[in-house]
């Protein structure tokens, strides 16, 4: 029996819109899945992005570690040497490089993933020596010598300039580092809080001692004078890449201190056992600049097969290379020493592309109770 047209045409109503409603499931479910292979595609991401953080975390971690155990290893041999002697110089083990490779392969650690670095701080110029005392005013007269004679030697011919003479630079520096004097202005040529106020960027005068190497940015005329690399490593081997924390220390505190007036002072005698020429030529009298490489290498010679060093160190070691008058003798014994306290170790550690350097400087001590010697950090920076 044939249904009536009416019945036929309410069937196709009813069949068309079971199929849209079937299509339009098919699209909401594509859609639905489209979304979680989106989610579960971020969340993948996401989790693989996690995952790598947290192995660079552990990677950066654990080179964190190797450099802090090169920091300890350097405390541990400065201590061993202390007991040894009380003499420092190039000639120890801190200072050779293959012993402190060994040093550091006897702790478990690759060589080749971590490198250590001795270095002597009081085989520098002392800047804060340019004071008698802290607070004060008044030029430590013999560090006044030694750091016009380093700069004036250490100049360039190329000399920009904005690169003042030695004497200007030390009138600034001594205006930078004293107090106690209503901001009187060294000569003509220094510089006081007037003068750094007016500056573009402008900032106060310390009037007091330097707490890091990189202050010396601050001073007038140390960016285009005392920091340029040409200009402390002028006459030297070419071989050697001078720079400004190899010439220049803000440490060497004195241990005498005047405690009624809370007064302190830096003893600004330097090392010749560990000084480089630069330094060494300032230290001597003037117009003997040329003797200071004879004085490196003298205490750098080795016998034929190169392992043994042919002379010692010791106090007076040399007047075996130069003969100075009675004065002359008298003037650089007053601005050296044989030994040191205070010294810088660098370590660089690499584990998987991921590299930490951490610079320590400690000061080497012997403890009045035990009778044992130990080494403390005063300042550490990551590098």
């Amino acid at each position: 029996m044939k249904l009536p047209w009416f019945y036929r045409y309410r069937a196709r109503q009813v069949n068309s819109i079971y199929r849209n409603q079937k299509g339009m499931a098919l699209i909401a479910t594509i859609a639905v899945v489209a979304i979680l292979c989106v989610v579960a595609l971020e969340a993948g991401r996401l989790a693989k992005q996690a995952a790598s953080g947290t192995i660079a975390e552990n990677d950066m971690f654990a080179a964190r570690e190797m450099a802090m155990s090169g920091i300890h290893l350097a405390m541990m041999i400065l201590a061993m040497d202390g007991a040894d002697n009380e003499i420092d110089s190039i000639q120890e083990p801190w200072a050779d490089p293959e012993q402190i490779s060994l040093a550091v392969a006897a702790m478990g650690l690759n060589p080749e993933n971590v490198s250590l670095k001795i270095s002597d701080e009081m085989g520098k110029l002392q800047l804060n020596a340019l004071l008698k005392q802290f607070p004060g005013n008044d030029f430590n007269d013999a560090q006044v010598v030694v750091l016009e004679r380093f700069l004036t030697l250490a100049a360039p011919e190329d000399k920009s300039d904005g690169a003042g003479s030695a004497v200007e630079i030390v009138n600034a520096l001594k205006d930078w580092l004293d107090s106690m004097d209503d901001d009187t202005i060294t000569g003509l040529t220094g510089a006081e809080s007037n003068y750094y106020e007016s500056l573009d960027v402008p900032y106060t005068c310390a009037n007091g001692p330097l707490r890091h190497i990189s202050e010396l940015f601050l001073v007038k005329g140390g960016v285009d004078a005392i920091l340029s690399p040409s200009y402390i490593s002028q006459g030297m081997d070419e071989s050697i890449q001078a720079d400004i924390k190899d010439m220049f220390t803000v440490y060497g505190l004195s241990d005498v201190h005047n405690s009624q007036e809370n007064r302190f002072s830096f003893s600004g005698t330097v090392n010749i056992n560990t000084a480089p020429v630069a330094v060494l030529a300032a230290l001597l009298p003037e117009g003997r600049d040329l003797n200071a490489q004879d004085l490196a290498d003298y205490r750098s010679e080795k016998a034929s097969l190169g392992r043994e060093y042919i002379h010692t160190l010791e106090s007076g070691w040399f007047e075996d290379v130069i003969a100075l008058s009675d004065n002359e003798k008298k003037a650089f014994e007053n601005v050296i020493t044989y030994s040191s306290s205070v010294f810088r170790a660098d370590c660089t550690a690499k584990k998987n592309g991921y590299q930490v350097t951490l610079r320590a400087v400690m000061k080497r001590e012997k403890q009045d109770m035990t009778g044992k010697w130990s080494c403390r950090i005063l300042q550490m920076e990551r590098g």
